[in-house]
């Protein structure tokens, strides 16, 4: 049998919103805190990528020496001296395109991570008024149930009925304001998904991490 639901129900509703509005925002709080752990760590990123680029100029600078006198019979250079170094230059490179590329993916989502940061919290925002509104209209109408049942004079009830209706119609277009943010939020949720996935290859270079 299916349980008979209270205007009770519906408070208790409007109580739990409250609370999901809290977690909502404390959530919010803690991936503000992530985003500018990874602000710092794109910083540190792009102070090594300068580092690394300065240590393949000076190894090429190497590299020319050693050529040189590997050409000599008699100087303590040998091909697998050039080879080696060599070696690592190439690896370098391949290590100063992955970071610089990864560093870019990290600045590019950090930016658009605080922008789904905003849209959440807008989204709490707007859960926070319905659950007022919610939590109104229904004490509005228990009013009048309640005045209905002590038979009060016509006026009064007519006014109380536009009150009611007066509480609905906010509630209403609370409601419909929510319903907007959360589309709002679930559609830069959704893009940066997508453009994680098209970056995954990116990400996941090991070379970045070089």
């Amino acid at each position: 049998m299916t349980p008979i639901l209270t205007s009770e129900d519906e408070l208790d509703l409007a109580r739990l919103e409250k609370e999901l509005v809290g977690a909502l925002k404390d959530h919010a709080k803690s991936q503000s805190k992530v985003v500018k752990a990874r602000k710092k760590l794109a910083e540190a990123l792009s102070k090594m990528f300068i580092d690394r680029s300065s240590l393949n100029r000076t190894m090429r600078d190497v590299l020319k020496q050693i050529q040189m006198l590997a050409r000599e019979h008699k100087s303590n250079v040998k091909e697998e001296d050039v080879k080696n170094l060599t070696d690592l230059i190439e690896i370098n490179e391949l290590c100063v395109d992955a970071n610089k590329k990864y560093v870019d993916v990290i600045k590019e989502l950090t930016l658009r991570k605080d922008y789904l940061i905003e849209k959440q919290v807008e989204f709490a925002d707007a859960l926070e008024t319905v659950s007022e509104k919610r939590n109104n209209v229904i004490k509005k109408a228990l009013e009048v149930e309640k005045i209905k049942n002590k038979m009060v004079e016509g006026d009064k009830l007519k006014e109380l009925d536009q009150e009611q209706k007066d509480k609905q119609r906010e509630f209403d277009r609370a409601r419909d304001i929510l319903l907007k943010k959360i589309e709002q939020y679930n559609e830069v949720r959704e893009e940066i998904e997508k453009d994680l996935s098209d970056k995954k290859s990116i990400l996941s270079n090991p070379h970045s991490y070089c």
